[in-house]
């Protein structure tokens, strides 16, 4: 099944996909480009002559350009694993942020008769946080649509949004980025104030505690580069961990670790080193989420983390140790 799916959705199908997609001419410069900005150094070697001589046939050379030989009305049907990926897909329930009811149900409709590749029950979650955002929620549902819409129209929002003393506070914003948070199962908006600035602050809201999202109408002509004020805001030294490579550790570590901005190389056969950058938003989390990995990852620098890391590490001592002593006097008593 792992070669399946390497074969259907690596780079190479991609491309050559968009490739056969496009119904006008293209030239040789431009192919070229695109097999080497979406593919691998040497995959020109072995792709551009089978797409331009003797080989698959998908375009003909007339006057230098490359025009295609397929039909508009070509498509490429979908594979009975990739029906099987999407009806597993449709199974989670963040799926209805992103569809309407009645899509949803058509396209169950459309696989009706498919079997899901996996169901949420093979999955077991060990390490996360209980109290989720409510996806079936209709008014988080809608709040989400409106601000996934503004995002793609460069659009500014009205925000009520309840603060955790349960004040409501108003932000007339430009949403930037929505981010999900696998520990917490929740979704996070980044977005920066109005008036733009020449360098934004970014800041984060919790999409569960929006109340209210109402479209301005106002647009800018594109988004800031949230990413350089982000590493601004980065701390000047990063999280420097050491993984172990047992139990599938490294492995587990990029996917847990994927939404930070890092830096890994190879010490030995077995043992890795990753450079995390952080601010004072994300500092929390991921001090949580180097903890679950127990003795697979090291901590050894920076020292402020480190000290928050110990801190954490003796109050949690603690409170079991409290709770060894309660469980004892309770036994005395009786």
């Amino acid at each position: 099944m792992t070669e399946l799916f390497f074969e259907v959705y690596n780079c190479y199908f991609q491309v050559i996909q968009s490739l056969i997609g496009k119904h006008g001419p293209i030239s040789e410069k431009e192919l070229n480009f695109r097999i080497q900005n979406d593919c691998f150094e040497e995959s020109i070697l072995y792709l551009l002559p089978k797409l331009t001589e003797n080989g698959w046939g998908f375009f003909e050379k007339q006057d230098g350009l490359l025009y295609p030989n397929l039909s508009e009305d070509f498509y490429v049907p979908l594979t009975d694993l990739q029906k099987s990926y999407l009806k597993a897909i449709l199974m989670d329930e963040k799926i209805r942020l992103f569809l309407s009811d009645e899509e949803i149900e058509n396209i169950n409709v459309l696989l009706s008769d498919v079997s899901p590749l996996y169901t949420p029950d093979d999955f077991y979650y060990y390490d996360r946080f209980s109290d989720k955002d409510d996806y079936a929620d209709s008014d988080y549902r809608k709040h989400f649509q409106t601000i996934i819409a503004a995002i793609q129209n460069h659009e500014y929002l009205d925000i009520q949004y309840e603060s955790r003393l349960h004040h409501i506070i108003c932000h007339n914003c430009l949403p930037c980025r929505i981010e999900y948070s696998i520990k917490n199962d929740r979704f996070r908006l980044l977005f920066v104030e109005s008036p733009l600035t020449r360098h934004p602050k970014v800041e984060t809201l919790n999409l569960n505690r929006i109340k209210a999202v109402t479209p301005t109408g106002q647009t800018v002509k594109r988004l800031p580069d949230i990413n350089k004020s982000l590493r601004r805001s980065y701390y000047r030294e990063p999280v420097r961990v050491i993984i172990k490579n047992q139990r599938n550790a490294l492995e587990r570590a990029m996917l847990q670790f994927a939404n930070y901005e890092k830096s890994t190389r190879k010490l030995n056969d077995d043992t890795y080193e990753c450079l995390i950058y952080y601010n004072k938003r994300t500092e929390t989390e991921l001090l949580i989420e180097i903890l679950s990995f127990g003795p697979m990852l090291k901590v050894v620098g920076n020292e402020s983390f480190l000290e928050l890391l110990k801190k954490r590490l003796r109050h949690q001592a603690e409170l079991l140790q409290n709770k060894k002593s309660s469980a004892v006097f309770t036994f005395r008593r009786e």
